[in-house]
């Protein structure tokens, strides 16, 4: 029985330990695509436009 526990747990913290690699990377991309994109549109809005010149 105390294999099988252990075992259970050893899945249970390897899942875990994925599950947050997982996320950290996820959120980390996605984070880093607003920041790319936010910057294009502030960057885009502080020039005039181009009948404005």
């Amino acid at each position: 029985m105390n294999t099988v526990l252990l075992a259970i747990w050893g899945l249970l913290l390897a899942a875990s330990i994925v599950w947050y690699a997982f996320l950290v990377f996820h959120v980390g991309w996605k984070a880093g695509r607003e920041i790319r994109d936010l910057t294009v549109t502030l960057g885009a809005a502080d020039r005039p436009p181009a009948d404005r010149r």
